[in-house]
């Protein structure tokens, strides 16, 4: 079966599938040590847990718009064959 996308657009499309991805997993994780806070006896995160958010923020955003990037000579329509 042909079809009329490039190499680079398949690429940017799963750049941005894993971009929002990462950032949907950073979310969770931020929503659920915020809710840790209502429990009781539950420590604070501290220390290495801290870096998790960045981590997960930092690439996800990263990934995202290199995907935007990618994508950004695709227009729907032209005939590319």
């Amino acid at each position: 079966m042909q079809h009329n996308m490039r190499k680079h657009e398949h690429v940017g499309l799963l750049l941005v599938f894993l971009g929002a991805t990462w950032l949907g997993i950073g979310l969770y994780d931020t929503l659920l040590v915020a809710n840790k806070i209502l429990l009781e006896n539950a420590t604070l995160i501290g220390g290495r847990e801290m870096f998790i958010f960045p981590l997960f923020y930092g690439i996800g955003a990263v990934l995202f718009m290199m995907g935007i990037i990618e994508l950004r000579e695709l227009q729907p329509g032209k005939n590319r064959l």
